[in-house]
């Protein structure tokens, strides 16, 4: 005698489990293969000025900033490279530019300068204050002893290379020798920053997938041979079992701040009330929708604001949008649950 197969809707639901609990360690499996490639490359004193002022944060190279304004509002700096200083108006577009230029020394036209720029407040007149000076001085300025650096940093200059996440880029000095130290590709630590990121942001959604999986599930167990579609007030149960699905998964897998055991289980709190949401559209029960929504919003915001203080607030409602984009899976399962097997 054959065996019967599951139903689509348990598959579905042990899908939903599968992809929850995947996701439910995006987090850790991004964080723990984040590795950027860094190289050492030695340099002598004025050579490779693009490669020191990419990895130096004291340097600035002004021919890369100013490359994409037109040659009449560069005069400015023009002249202040010739005479020293410049004081008058700047036109908007090479006030942006140099706005945010802090450091003591930029690399412009082929020699180094010293840098200074004060500009008046709600205007674009500006002192720009620019003398010569020779690549001596500024190595010696810039650059940091090996001694004391970061295990990554005597890794690079040793042995060329070395791998990390956060090695701090820079100009850096050994017996007299200089090195630049910087990640192998600009965008690099950008992307697995970014990566880390999604990872941290999907871990309560995995959870409350997983909860919206346990929760179907079980009710589903409870009376096998049985059609019992899900209510507004059965459903309900399932955002609070992602709360205490997402508090274990922090006690077991996370440290750190307190702020996590509220700020996580608080996220798949949000994600999980989308099946409550999806049985009330099915049922046409629009106020109570709506009471869900706003409810659910409010919560999140409120728990935000309680860990983390006023900011908790901006955190909270993009907790709320994340929480309900992602919902939309939830959602979905609520309202097909919701609805009578159809007879065959």
């Amino acid at each position: 005698m054959l065996r019967s197969l599951p139903s689509v809707r348990t598959v579905a639901v042990l899908l939903l489990l599968v992809v929850g609990v995947g996701f439910s360690f995006s987090f850790h499996a991004t964080a723990d293969g984040a590795s950027v490639t860094y190289t050492a490359t030695a340099v002598e004193l004025g050579e490779n000025p693009e490669l020191v002022t990419r990895a130096a944060s004291n340097v600035t190279n002004l021919d890369e900033r100013i490359a994409g304004t037109s040659t009449q509002h560069q005069r400015p700096i023009q002249r202040a490279a010739a005479t020293g200083s410049y004081t008058g108006r700047l036109d908007p577009e090479l006030d942006i530019v140099i706005d945010d230029i802090e450091s003591p020394y930029i690399w412009y036209n082929e020699s180094y300068y010293t840098w200074t720029v004060s500009t008046q407040s709600g205007t674009t007149n500006a002192t720009i204050r620019m003398q010569p000076t020779d690549p001596d001085t500024v190595f010696e300025t810039v650059a940091r002893p090996v001694d004391g650096a970061p295990a990554e940093v005597t890794t690079a200059i040793a042995e060329g290379t070395a791998t990390g996440l956060t090695v701090e880029s820079g100009l850096y000095q050994q017996n007299g020798e200089y090195y630049v130290v910087a990640p192998e590709s600009e965008g690099a630590v950008l992307a697995q920053l970014a990566k880390i990121f999604g990872g941290f942001v999907l871990t309560p959604v995995g959870r409350g997938y997983t909860a919206v999986a346990i929760g179907i599930l079980a009710y589903r167990l409870r009376e096998p041979i049985r059609d019992r579609p899900l209510t507004v007030r059965r459903a309900i149960m399932i955002p609070a079992l992602a709360i205490s699905i997402a508090l274990i998964g922090t006690v077991l897998f996370e440290s750190g701040s307190l702020t996590r055991f509220v700020t996580g289980p608080t996220s798949a709190f949000v994600v999980a009330a989308g099946t409550v949401a999806g049985v009330a559209a099915a049922r046409r029960q629009w106020l109570q929708l709506i009471g869900v929504s706003i409810g659910t919003a409010l919560v999140a915001i409120g728990a935000f604001v309680a860990a983390i203080g006023v900011v908790g607030a901006i955190f909270g409602i993009l907790a709320v949008f994340l929480g309900f984009a992602t919902g939309i899976v939830p959602f979905g399962y609520g309202y097909w649950f919701a609805q009578p097997v159809p007879k065959e």
